[in-house]
């Protein structure tokens, strides 16, 4: 039970941060855009509670139509409404329709239903609490910040995302616009761990530091070809001195499949080996074969100021980038899968590294699914940021000829479809591994 709670307490944060910061990349390019947002949502439906913000003219002339009230002079500061704007030559919004916000009665329809029965259906649906009311005009908060129950992810709603007549519509704005919008999203999870790995450097941490020496070689592995021998001391590894086992393991998975130099001492005298680390798909690592000692062990406290830390995290992340394409190419490599997560995995990852490594841990494990999501977000899958990408790089292909909404929308539909089957597939073996009390990291 402690674990579960570990897991569940650890990710949904963690996600909620993850997915807010992708969002916003959304919003605030949209907004940038001249894009109408009408809801930023933490979580989904359905709502706990929001709020209204915002300053939105809307004109008012005589062909507006009110439904729940009488008319004009009954608008006043506070009231919640419903509004179906135009847009006029000037771009300016103009209310077709004002429906008082509230629950309808039985059998009773909304401005919404008779619009789209009119055939109106290219009109801007907004609704907010009006902030003034002025001679042919008022001002309405009508964008919504809304939290809701289900704790993980979250959404931003623009106005006409499919519909291109909708004004201030997502759909409306060039291929240029949509794709600075559609890849702000996967931007800022790329972007979030340099901001990660830059607050990890400053942190001051004991670390273990001393002389790395091989305690055994196996028979046949790249180390023994190589001719590494036991208590050979390890220098350096491709020119990057080696003070304990983490750096030698970060060498050996991201020099995998390469032949990599490692400077060792023997006897009193320096050796510039060669070696060519092989994949080991049980434990989905790159080896070389040997068993490794610290010796001279010192605790020193390390910590890096900000000028440091910055252009480390440039490193890190890009180091972390090759670890992922290291892992994914090794086990290709090998003919066999690599081993996907499902949100119980994840969870359990989570959880785990959590416990052992406390926040230093956690905010790795953000580091890791946030370029995950960055990745997953670029490519062209139906339904995430890089499937509605790939619909605009078609357009800009057939020269600004538009994928009809209604097709484009049927490949999301079925796209969709798949993944979620996938999810479901990956989450089977997540549970099969929690039943037998196996860890995801072995």
């Amino acid at each position: 039970m402690e674990s579960v709670l570990i897991a569940v307490g650890s990710l949904v944060p963690l996600l909620i941060i993850l997915v807010a910061i992708h969002e916003f990349g959304h919003f605030a390019t949209a907004r940038a855009m001249g894009v109408k947002v009408l809801e930023f949502g933490v979580g989904f439906p359905p709502r706990a509670f929001g709020f209204y913000t915002g300053n939105t003219p809307v004109l008012i002339d005589r062909s507006t139509r009110y439904v729940g009230f009488t008319g004009f002079e009954n608008l006043q500061r506070g009231l919640k409404v419903k509004v179906s704007s135009r847009e006029d030559a000037q771009g300016n919004l103009v209310a077709r329709v004002i429906e008082l916000s509230r629950k309808l009665a039985k059998g009773e329809e909304s401005s919404e239903d008779s619009e789209e029965r009119l055939g109106e259906e290219d009109l801007l649906k907004h609704e907010g609490k009006i902030r003034s009311v002025s001679d042919g005009s008022m001002v309405l908060a009508d964008m919504m910040y809304s939290v809701n129950w289900a704790p993980i992810g979250g959404f931003v709603r623009l106005a006409g995302e499919a519909n291109p007549n909708v004004p201030r519509s997502l759909a409306g704005k060039g291929a240029g616009t949509r794709f600075l919008v559609l890849i702000a999203g996967p931007l800022m999870n790329a972007i979030l761990p340099l901001l990660i790995f830059t607050v990890i450097l400053m942190i001051p941490q004991n670390v273990a530091v001393g002389q790395l020496v091989i305690d055994s070689v196996s028979e046949d592995s790249a180390a023994a070809v190589a001719r590494v021998e036991p208590e050979d001391r390890v220098i350096q590894v491709n020119g990057s001195y080696i003070e304990n086992r983490l750096d030698l393991t970060r060498e050996i998975n991201l020099n995998g499949g390469s032949m990599m130099s490692m400077l060792v001492e023997r006897e009193d005298q320096e050796l510039l080996l060669q070696v060519k680390p092989r994949f080991d798909t049980d434990s989905a690592r790159w080896l070389v074969g040997v068993i490794p000692r610290l010796e001279n062990i010192e605790i020193v406290k390390q910590s890096d100021p900000i000028w440091e830390a910055i252009p480390k995290s440039f490193v890190n992340t890009w180091e972390m980038l090759v670890l992922v394409k290291q892992s994914l190419g090794g086990a290709f490599g090998e003919g066999s899968s690599p081993e996907f997560s499902g949100p119980i995995g994840i969870a359990q990852v989570t959880g785990e590294i959590t416990r052992d490594g406390g926040l230093i841990g956690w905010l790795g494990v953000g580091i890791l699914l946030s370029l995950n999501l960055a990745i997953l977000n670029v490519l062209p899958i139906p339904m995430l940021d890089g499937g509605r990408l790939f619909f605009v790089g078609l357009e800009w292909v057939r020269r600004g000829k538009k994928i009809p909404p209604k097709r484009e929308g049927m490949v999301h539909l079925i796209g969709f479809a798949l993944l979620i089957g996938g999810v479901l597939m990956i989450s089977v073996n997540d549970v099969s591994r929690l039943i037998d009390g196996r860890s995801f990291l072995g």
